[in-house]
């Protein structure tokens, strides 16, 4: 556990957050008014999208970070929308995998920019090497945190 007296660098810790918030919230796109799916909804369609096949919900779970009640939550919805189906997996009929429906590659494909564009940004106006370390190091940094929240 860490010591909870006050770190003498608090403050500027207070700073970095506030600036951490801010790149998150210029960098991951909120759903537009009146879009089919919430931007958690987009990140898992996405996600198995990407894959190419089936996903589970124990692997959407790990690859996002949430539970799997929030994995549930957002599988349900996307079903209930015609943007994914459940599918039961052959070894085991109590586990089901997730694939994309037809509609639901519609919908990714429609999406799609719209939730990239200030990656494309960045990748623009960064240096290769600059936009290629940034994500190593947020990848580095999700390392550490998904580690850190498991114990």
């Amino acid at each position: 556990m860490r010591n909870t007296e006050k770190d003498k660098y608090w403050r500027e810790m207070i700073r970095k957050q506030g600036e951490l918030r801010h790149f998150g919230s210029m960098a991951i796109r909120k759903s537009s008014k009146g879009d089919l799916a919430s931007a958690q909804e987009v990140d898992l369609l996405f996600r198995v999208a990407l894959s190419g096949g089936m996903m589970t919900p124990g692997q959407l779970a790990a690859d996002m970070g949430v539970s799997k009640t929030i994995i549930s939550r957002l599988i349900d919805s996307l079903e209930k929308k015609a943007l994914i189906i459940k599918e039961r997996t052959l070894n085991d009929r109590r586990s089901y995998g997730i694939r994309v429906t037809d509609d639901g590659k519609e919908e990714v494909d429609r999406m799609y920019y719209y939730y990239l564009d200030p990656l494309y940004t960045l990748r623009e106006q960064m240096t290769s090497d600059d936009f290629e370390k940034l994500f190593r190091l947020i990848e580095a940094a999700n390392t550490i945190l998904s580690n850190a929240n498991s114990k």
